[in-house]
């Protein structure tokens, strides 16, 4: 075994994508999954649209040309707003794109028109977190540029929830989103339309029953597929054993549980602070902040407590642990967030091992 590594379970990815594909589809909604936390993984991938899904999104172009250049033919689409020297590329790879800029549907439709290609775009409108979308009040200059497009076709709006402002989906906003979607709609004069609502933190309400997503008809959805989680909280019907993250001791020792001296600034500028405890068994494993988010980690093994970590060194208490831990012995973690997890697929010193369900 090479530590560190994520141990990636590819049929509860498809488990996952499947069930999630068959809740949208009983609400009418279309269930498209963000990858953009294994970095264009091709194994994933495909375990992923196994489940049903009809097209995948990244927010890196360079995972999206890993995706076409690895054999994946279905639909792709950048989920980031594309940055104007990128477009060449995003005509040539992608099929669809997540926008927001005016100016940036016009330089699109350059680039299109010499490529003699059409390129599909879905507006986001920002209803209030804060992060990617054109203001409500500035839509009618999206749709004066929209209807002037030959190639660039706009397939529907959408908008993001939680990401950045932390604003959560209700009734209330996505009334609001749905409202301004149709009304660019009937400006567009188009048939079919998307409207977008947002990923896993609406799924999860739609699945509590706690939201009733009246005219929305897509989802972008990543965490839920990819952990069966959202947030910090299970999502029925999925799984959560799709990845876990090994590790493996260097260092098993008794040691004080307060450090001995004057206390300054760590290695990353903070103050930290210890309790004392005593004398306690302490483990240290190889791994650090740069590939993991260390509070993210969940360890498996009982009476098993993360301490914090350095760059290359996670320190964990094991005086409880009812077996004691031997060097070079291997430990297994869940990750309690989303985060945790995109910081692991995107180190270069954690490998990957794909496994089935015996």
């Amino acid at each position: 075994m090479i530590n560190p590594q994520l141990i990636i379970n590819l049929d509860a990815l498809t488990h996952n994508a499947s069930a999630i594909r068959k809740r949208c589809m009983s609400e009418e909604i279309r269930a498209d999954s963000v990858v953009k936390c294994v970095c264009g993984d091709i194994q994933i991938s495909n375990a992923i649209l196994e489940g049903g899904i009809h097209s995948l999104m990244d927010s890196r172009m360079k995972n999206i040309v890993r995706l076409r250049e690895g054999g994946i033919k279905c639909s792709l689409g950048l989920l980031r707003i594309p940055m104007i020297s990128e477009l060449p590329s995003v005509v040539l790879y992608a099929d669809w794109s997540l926008i927001s800029m005016p100016e940036t549907i016009m330089e699109l439709e350059k680039i299109c028109s010499l490529e003699k290609k059409e390129f599909k775009v879905l507006l986001m409108i920002d209803i209030g977190d804060l992060r990617e979308g054109i203001w409500p009040d500035r839509i009618y200059v999206a749709a004066d540029v929209l209807r002037k497009c030959k190639w660039v076709n706009c397939i529907g709006a959408g908008t993001n929830f939680g990401c950045f402002g932390g604003v959560m989906p209700s009734e209330e906003n996505l009334s609001m989103l749905v409202k301004i979607a149709l009304d660019l709609k009937r400006a567009l004069g188009k048939e079919e339309w998307l409207i977008s609502g947002g990923g896993t933190n609406l799924y999860y309400p739609i699945v509590n029953g706690e939201i009733k997503p009246v005219g929305i008809n897509h989802l972008r959805i990543g965490g839920a597929m990819l952990r069966g989680k959202c947030g910090t909280n299970d999502i029925k019907e999925l799984r959560q054993d799709t990845v876990l993250l090994s590790a493996e001791y260097v260092e098993i020792e008794k040691k004080p549980s307060k450090p001995i001296g004057s206390i300054g600034t760590d290695a990353f500028g903070n103050v930290p602070v210890f309790a004392d405890r005593g004398m306690r068994w302490r483990g240290i494993a190889a791994l650090g902040k740069q590939d993991v988010i260390p509070e993210d980690l969940d360890p498996l093994s009982e009476g098993v407590h993360v301490l914090g970590a350095s760059s290359d060194h996670l320190v964990l208490d094991i005086e409880e642990a009812p077996q004691r831990a031997k060097l070079g012995d291997s430990l297994i973690f869940a990750f309690k967030r989303y985060g945790g997890m995109l910081q692991a697929f995107n180190s270069d010193y954690v490998e990957r091992v794909y496994i089935r369900d015996k």
